[in-house]
C-alpha cells in the first residue's frame, strides 16, 4: 500500500477552529493514522504514531469548547448547570436517596436452610434409623406491624430533602456564578477605566512638562503629575491581579480547562426594579428549597422516632421445614416425609436499651427542628441585607449615572480648557481627573453590586426575580 505524505500532512492541518471543523479534522487524522498503522511493520514506530494520534485528538477536543466573546451570563449559567462538580455531586446524592426508598420498606430476604438430620455416627447411613433424612427449611422474618411503612416514610422524606437540596445547590451555584461573572466584569472594566485615565494623565503630564520647558509652568506640577501617574500604574497592577483572581473563580465554577482564555464579559448594566421585601419573605416561606429541605429533614426525624419505637416491639420469624426420608425397617410411617412449621419471637426484654434509642431519635428530632428555625432566621437576615444592598446599589447607580459622572466629565473638560489658557492651576486639573476616575469606578462597582445583590436575593428567596 502506498501512503502519500502530502495527503497525510494536509489532513493534519486544522481549519477555522470551530467545533464541527475540529471533529472533522479529528476523523481525518484518525483515518490517516489507521492506514499508516497498516503500512508500518515496526512495533516501535507504531507505538509512536499512536501516541501522536491521541495527542492530536486531545488537542482537537480541547478546541471544541468555544467560549463566546463577549462572555454572556446566560452561557456561564448553562455551563455551570452542565459541568459544575457541586451540582453533579448533589444530583448523585439525590439519586442515591431515591434508590434507598424501596429497600427501606421491603421485607428481609427469606433464608433457605439445609440440614443432614439425625445421622448415626457409627456408619453415617441415612437408612439406619427412621429419623434420619435431608431437612430443608425456609424462614422469613416479619417485623412488627407498621415498622416497614415507617422506615419507607422516613426514606421518602430523606429523598425529598435530597431533591430540594439539589434545587438549592443549583440556585447557590447560579448565584455564585453570577457573582463571579459580575466581579470579573467589574475588574475588567476597572482595568479599562484605569488604562484610559492613565492615557489622559500622560497627556496632562506631557502638557505640564511642555509648559515647564517654556517657563509657563512649575516644576512641582511636573512632579505631581509623575506621582499621580505612578499611583495609577500601581493601581493597574492591582486591577490585573483582580482580573486574574476573578477569572480563576469563574473557571473553577464552570469547570473549564485550566488553559482557558476568558474573554471580556458583556455589559454589567441591568434594568430590573428592586422587589418588595415583604414579597420576598412570602416567596422564601413558600418556595425556598433550602427551607423545604430542612422541613423534610424534620419530618424524616419524626418518622425515625416512630421507627425506633416500633423496633422495640417483638418481631416474628416464621419457619417451614421439610424432611426427605427413606423407608427403613421398623418405620411406623413407612418412609413418609416429615413436614414441620415453627415460630420464633424476639423478646425485647431490655427495655432501657430501646428507651435510649427512642430518646436519641427524639433528640435528633429537636436538633432538626432547631436547624430549621436557624436556617429560617438566616434566610430572613440574608433577604434583609441583600435587599438593603440592592436598594443602595440601585440608588447609587442612578445618582452616579445621572449626576456625578456627567458633572465630573464636564468639570474635567472645563479644567483642561482653563489650564490651557492659564486660568486654573495644575492641581485643580489633577483633582478633576481623579474625581472622574473615582466616579467611573464607583458607577461600575454599583452595577456589579446590583447584580450581586440580586443573585443573593434569588438564592435566599428560592426563585428567579428577573
Amino acid at each position: 500500500m502506498v501512503l502519500r505524505n502530502h495527503d497525510f500532512g494536509d489532513r493534519m492541518m486544522f481549519g477555522s477552529g470551530h467545533s464541527g471543523g475540529c471533529r472533522r479534522v479529528t476523523l481525518r487524522v484518525a483515518c490517516s493514522i489507521a492506514f499508516a498503522l497498516l503500512a508500518l511493520q515496526d512495533a516501535h514506530a507504531r507505538d509512536k504514531l499512536l501516541l501522536g494520534a491521541s495527542s492530536v485528538a486531545a488537542a482537537a477536543g480541547s478546541e471544541s469548547l468555544l467560549i463566546p466573546d463577549p462572555l454572556p451570563l446566560v452561557w456561564c449559567l448553562e455551563r455551570a448547570g452542565e459541568s459544575n462538580p457541586d451540582i453533579a455531586r448533589a444530583v448523585a446524592a439525590a439519586e442515591a436517596a431515591g434508590y434507598r426508598v424501596k429497600p427501606a420498606g421491603a421485607l428481609d430476604d427469606p433464608r433457605l436452610a439445609y440440614e443432614a438430620s439425625n445421622i448415626p455416627t457409627g456408619d453415617f447411613d441415612f437408612r439406619s434409623t427412621p429419623l434420619s433424612g435431608h431437612q430443608f427449611g425456609l424462614r422469613q422474618k416479619l417485623p412488627f406491624p407498621g415498622l416497614l411503612s415507617s422506615r419507607e416514610a422516613a426514606a421518602q422524606r430523606d429523598a425529598r430533602a435530597a431533591a430540594l437540596r439539589l434545587a438549592d445547590r443549583e440556585l447557590l451555584i447560579a448565584s455564585a456564578v453570577e457573582s463571579a461573572w459580575a466581579e470579573l466584569g467589574f475588574a475588567q472594566q476597572a482595568l479599562r477605566i484605569t488604562d484610559r485615565n492613565t492615557a489622559l494623565l500622560r497627556q496632562l503630564a506631557s502638557t505640564a512638562e511642555a509648559r515647564y520647558r517654556v517657563g509657563a509652568g512649575l516644576q512641582q506640577d511636573v512632579l505631581r503629575a509623575q506621582v499621580e501617574l505612578t499611583a495609577l500604574l500601581r493601581q493597574r497592577l492591582r486591577r490585573e491581579a483582580a482580573v486574574a483572581g476573578a477569572e480563576a473563580t469563574l473557571v473553577a465554577l464552570l469547570d473549564l480547562p485550566e488553559a482557558s482564555v476568558i474573554p471580556s464579559t458583556e455589559a454589567l448594566l441591568m434594568a430590573a426594579p428592586a422587589p418588595a421585601l415583604e414579597a420576598l419573605f412570602v416567596a422564601a416561606k413558600e418556595r425556598s428549597a433550602r427551607l423545604g429541605a430542612l422541613e423534610q429533614q424534620v419530618e424524616e426525624a419524626r418518622a425515625r422516632v416512630r421507627v425506633a419505637e416500633l423496633e422495640g416491639y417483638p418481631d416474628v420469624d416464621l419457619g417451614l421445614g421439610y424432611r426427605l426420608r427413606r423407608a427403613v425397617a421398623g418405620d411406623p410411617v413407612d418412609g413418609d416425609d416429615y413436614l414441620s412449621a415453627g415460630v420464633t419471637i424476639r423478646l425485647p426484654l431490655n427495655r432501657s436499651k430501646w428507651r435510649a434509642r427512642v430518646a436519641e431519635r427524639r433528640s435528633l428530632l429537636r436538633r432538626a427542628e432547631a436547624d430549621h428555625r436557624a436556617a429560617r432566621a438566616a434566610v430572613v437576615a440574608s433577604l434583609r441585607r441583600s435587599h438593603a444592598e440592592l436598594e443602595r446599589a440601585v440608588s447609587e447607580e442612578a445618582l452616579l449615572e445621572t449626576g456625578l459622572l456627567p458633572q465630573a466629565r464636564q468639570s474635567l473638560a472645563s479644567s483642561r480648557a482653563g489650564y490651557a489658557v492659564g486660568r486654573i492651576d495644575f492641581l485643580s486639573l489633577l483633582d478633576s481627573q481623579v474625581r472622574l476616575l473615582d466616579a467611573e469606578l464607583r458607577l461600575t462597582r454599583a452595577r456589579a453590586d446590583k447584580r450581586l445583590a440580586f443573585a443573593a436575593l434569588e438564592s435566599a428567596a428560592g426563585e428567579k426575580l428577573r
